[in-house]
């Protein structure tokens, strides 16, 4: 199996990688060496606190709606799940998908990708009618080709992209909508109103179906004619043996429900058969025998072909999930922490050392080549949100130790009116960023430590 990677804007790598990439390239001196890593530390933290709020408010949100809750609810009036608790989790949980450099599938995507040919030989349908709301979010994507086998011992090569980490999120229906669907009364393998999440990796894009918790799944035609047409060769061949024997089958029947003139146009004779019966018992036996084990067996074989197929499903899925639910958003949090940390750095650190006059399409080429050309990966970085994110680190502070009073805002990023864009040295960033820091809590009452 070979991978063709392509760009992407998730950077590959961890941030505690970035900054030694950043500490190795050899244009920082001991000294700010030691200081840009103070600037990472304060910086990681910083991000730490704000995504640890975000966490909390998802927990508080996803709390209402979440299927697997091993908790009670302390407010009752608070455990009917309304409209607007499934609104503030998908625009809080939406938001996090983005930070962390996932990217939405379109319906039409998402559609052309159903009917693109699978590696799994099954026909699959998912309902999108089932959903009251869904989300669909990948990041990364990679052309994979392996072989497959086609006609027992015949192998192809197949290609076929793949992403490589998935997001679903599905908000089912009330249960007042599955009553009315469903004609006979069946176990969901869901709770109609509830909301789940589903996080995989490495996942063929013609097999997106399976992923989907009210996948409906058959055999193709090809599998069930393999089963079929055995079954009505051999029942064929076994009639054309017992033709005579049927004839006198066929001629009791007609005795016995009194049209006995059709019996002459058969050639059969209504005295002789009596003396056929005991004949007759055993020629029935033998066919039922003889078609009904055969049957068995097809039965038992196409049985053994579906428990094959579903441990191909399960497989897969088992082996590509890397969390669900409330555990999904847990990790995203995680990937999105690490991700904003790595664009603020990585735009950072250049436009301190570069030593050149950049705007922002040349920051995003710079940083782009550096990454071509020192680790031979290919990233579509994303400068606008990096620089974003430093524009956002900005707070009022003392220009005076003799006066404290005088103060001035700064800011981590300066745009120019040409267009380029100029940081803080690393001295005046680390105490900007210290200045954020102190100030993320307020709370200057000295009358609790008073007795």
């Amino acid at each position: 199996m070979t991978n063709r990677k392509q760009k992407q804007t998730f950077i590959p790598y961890r941030r505690a990688d970035i900054i030694k990439m950043c500490l190795n390239d050899g244009k920082l001196d001991e000294d700010g060496r030691q200081k840009f890593r103070t600037f990472c530390d304060i910086l990681t933290a910083y991000y730490h606190f704000s995504f640890h709020a975000i966490l909390e408010r998802l927990k508080d949100h996803f709390s209402r709606i979440d299927p697997d809750s091993p908790f009670k609810s302390y407010d009752a009036s608070r455990q009917e799940i309304t409209e607007e608790d499934t609104k503030a989790f998908f625009e809080d949980f939406e938001n996090l998908l983005k930070k962390a450099n996932f990217r939405p599938l379109s319906e039409s995507e998402l559609q052309q990708a159903f009917q693109d040919q699978s590696l799994i030989h099954l026909n699959t349908g998912v309902d999108f009618d089932d959903f009251e709301q869904y989300l669909f979010y990948y990041r990364g994507t990679k052309t994979t080709k392996t072989k497959i086998k086609q006609y027992r011992m015949i192998e192809k090569e197949l290609e076929f992209e793949t992403l490589s980490r998935v997001i679903l999120v599905t908000k089912f229906k009330d249960h007042e909508y599955f009553q009315a669907k469903v004609k006979k009364k069946q176990k969901l393998q869901f709770a109609p109103g509830r909301t789940y999440m589903y996080y995989f990796k490495n996942v063929p894009k013609a097999d997106l179906e399976i992923i989907f918790p009210n996948v409906k799944i058959s055999m193709t035609l090809k599998d069930k004619l393999l089963f079929m047409i055995p079954l009505f060769g051999v029942g064929i061949s076994t009639l054309f043996k017992m033709y005579g024997n049927l004839l006198i089958l066929i001629g009791l029947i007609l005795l016995a429900l009194g049209l006995t003139s059709y019996l002459d146009m058969l050639g059969i004779n209504p005295d002789t058969i009596p003396n056929q019966l005991l004949s007759l018992i055993a020629v029935i036996a033998s066919i039922t025998i003889v078609l009904g084990g055969f049957a068995t067996k097809q039965y038992l074989n196409y049985k053994n072909k579906w428990i094959e197929f579903l441990n191909d499903v399960t497989q897969n899925l088992f082996f590509r999930s890397i969390s669900i639910n409330s555990g999904v958003f847990q990790s995203l949090i995680d990937v999105a922490e690490e991700a904003e940390c790595k664009e603020a750095i990585l735009a950072y650190y250049h436009l301190l050392t570069s030593g050149l006059n950049l705007n922002k399409e040349d920051l995003d080429l710079y940083i782009e080549t550096w990454f071509q050309e020192k680790f031979d990966d290919d990233v579509d970085f994303d400068v606008e949100d990096a620089l974003d994110k430093l524009e956002c680190l900005r707070d009022t502070i003392p220009i005076d130790s003799q006066r404290p009073d005088l103060k001035e805002e700064k800011c981590l990023l300066q745009r120019n009116p040409d267009g380029t864009l100029k940081v803080l040295p690393l001295d005046q960033t680390i105490w900007l960023l210290d200045s954020i820091w102190d100030n993320i809590f307020q709370y200057h009452s000295c009358e609790a430590f008073q007795l």
